[in-house]
């Protein structure tokens, strides 16, 4: 009979301590990156570093149709949000979903949880000459900002960003990265690039379709020329 994921972890998780729980390492509100390690029905289990252990509830980093947007080895950076008395496991709040090693974006789960890769929505707050500040639509007013570099507002090089932009203005972004101080980088010229790339894909795999529909189409030219060849 298969062993419960939920017990190997914790079976693995004395032995390792030798049946002694560390200590906490860690306060209420830390951020912290974590590694998914165990994934039950209700509950998603990360190594914290140092043989301790934290706990995701399930629907917290599932998708609103309930697919888990996580899987064993996926790296996320999450937020202490108490400890079980009992267990002493840390409860855990994602913030962040790491990127896949190939550069594949996890599906973006409901709620304020950032995936690298994904694209947001939200209200520009402050321009610099470096860059312009964007609070990211249903995330927390101090995690959920983010920079959007000079070199990634799609305006020429020396443009000023006040007259391109206004604070308030809506905008929507991609998610270039989100580094393990919790700093965002974002781009609207990376959104631009994926939308005139699907929009290409889309028209490519239209005139696929419609070539394979009437394939005597193809090769009209060659019939033209085979018949002018034969006068």
């Amino acid at each position: 009979m298969p062993q419960d994921p939920k017990e190997s972890f914790a079976s693995l998780f004395e032995h390792g301590t030798g049946g002694v729980r560390p200590s906490r390492r860690h306060q209420v509100g830390d951020q912290i990156e974590v590694t998914i390690v165990a994934i039950t029905r209700e509950a998603i289990f990360a190594d914290l570093g140092g043989k301790q252990e934290g706990v995701f509830e399930r629907p917290a980093l599932s998708t609103p149709d309930g697919a888990v947007q996580v899987e064993i080895g996926s790296r996320v950076s999450a937020q202490v949000a108490g400890f079980d008395k009992e267990t002493g496991q840390a409860r855990l709040k994602p913030l962040v979903v790491r990127a896949a090693p190939d550069g594949s974006a996890p599906q973006k789960a409901a709620g304020p949880v950032l995936v690298e890769g994904s694209h947001i929505k939200g209200k520009v707050v402050s321009i610099e000459r470096f860059g312009v500040f964007v609070q990211i639509q249903g995330a927390p007013p101090r995690s959920g900002r983010g920079l959007v570099p000079t070199a990634e507002t799609g305006t020429p090089r020396g443009a000023d960003l006040r007259k391109a932009f206004t604070v308030g203005q809506d905008v929507e972004a991609k998610i270039l990265s989100v580094d393990e101080v919790g700093r965002i980088r974002l781009s609207f010229a990376a959104l631009k690039s994926d939308a005139e790339r699907k929009e290409f894909e889309s028209f490519a795999k239209g005139t696929k379709k419609e070539q394979n529909a009437n394939p005597r189409s193809l090769g009209t030219l060659g019939d033209l020329l085979s018949k002018r060849g034969k006068r």
